[in-house]
């Protein structure tokens, strides 16, 4: 996303369109998590519990302590944005409540996301002067760097 948004300051892509695809994917998933929890709860939770090893019941409790905040917290913490979904599914949130709070949740998100490479690209620009003939390093260089980040958090899962 920060890419994306650098990108879009230097005109290659646009950030309205970049905020949509992704609040728009954002929100298919996170309502896909949602709506099997909650048709599916029993299996759900078999294999949640089989696969990974998070205590439901402190989930389910923080999500009934905290409300409506918890929609909008999770949404920033990698790893668990997916799962916070199953979990407000199985805390049975109501279907209306839940996706009307998540797709403000995603819009927000997206947006803050997509703003700061393109804020990015704004401050590069002014600490470097025109620094169009870099777009494309500075690009392939934040995309690497986050390739090799999730290339790492999956060798370390692994051991």
């Amino acid at each position: 996303m920060i890419a994306a948004g650098f990108l879009a300051f230097h005109g290659y892509l646009d950030a309205v369109m970049i905020v949509l695809v992704a609040s728009t994917a954002s929100y298919v998933g996170h309502g896909t998590f949602f709506l099997i929890a909650i048709y599916k709860r029993e299996t759900f939770l078999k294999l949640v519990q089989r696969f990974v090893k998070v205590n439901l019941l402190k989930l389910e409790a923080l999500v009934a302590k905290y409300g409506t905040a918890s929609l909008f917290i999770s949404q920033w913490l990698y790893g668990f944005r997916l799962l916070s979904a199953a979990v407000l599914g199985l805390s049975r949130m109501g279907t209306a409540k839940y996706f009307t709070l998540q797709l403000i949740s995603c819009l927000i998100w997206a947006t803050i996301c997509t703003s700061g490479g393109y804020f990015f690209g704004a401050a590069l620009k002014n600490i470097l002067g025109d620094i169009k003939k870099y777009n494309i390093y500075v690009a392939i260089g934040v995309l690497g760097a986050g390739f090799l980040l999730w290339i790492i958090r999956d060798l370390r899962k692994r051991r």
